[in-house]
């Protein structure tokens, strides 16, 4: 998606909450310590590191939000997720963020098939745009 950008922005979710970082790695430390000691074995030590780790790495990572002409692109450490703007039928507003819907009317799929924009402070140039791009349907 080579396109003209209309907007990119970058949230470090651990940085807006630097105490909930710390709380959740203390949990997985003790979690992967008492799996390790548990399993009388290392080896559930790492796994339970890798796994625990990699779930909630996400918010340690900083997460990069492209708006081009033709689509969305989100970036978080070594992943890239691209969508058309036509893919979308619907989205809402809450708070700092933005959901993208691909159903015009609301589904059980939607946890599934929606995408999230944190918008951290650019909130309403983003939903400007969002607006502009994807007819609201209410």
């Amino acid at each position: 998606m080579n396109d003209d950008t209309l907007m990119t922005w970058k949230i470090h979710m651990v940085k807006q909450n630097p105490g909930k970082g710390v709380a959740v790695l203390i949990f997985i430390l003790a979690v992967s310590f008492f799996a390790g000691v548990a399993g009388e074995n290392l080896i559930f030590l790492f796994l339970s590191l890798l796994v625990l780790g990699s779930y909630v790495l996400p918010y340690f990572v900083p997460v990069s939000y492209t708006l081009t002409e033709r689509g969305i692109i989100i970036r978080t450490g070594w992943m890239t997720k691209e969508r058309d703007w036509k893919d979308f039928r619907r989205w809402e507003r809450s708070g700092n963020a933005i959901k993208l819907y691909t159903m015009k009317k609301p589904s059980r799929l939607d946890n599934y098939r929606a995408w999230l924009l944190r918008t951290g402070q650019k909130g309403d140039e983003v939903e400007a745009i969002v607006a502009r791009k994807i007819e609201k349907n209410d």
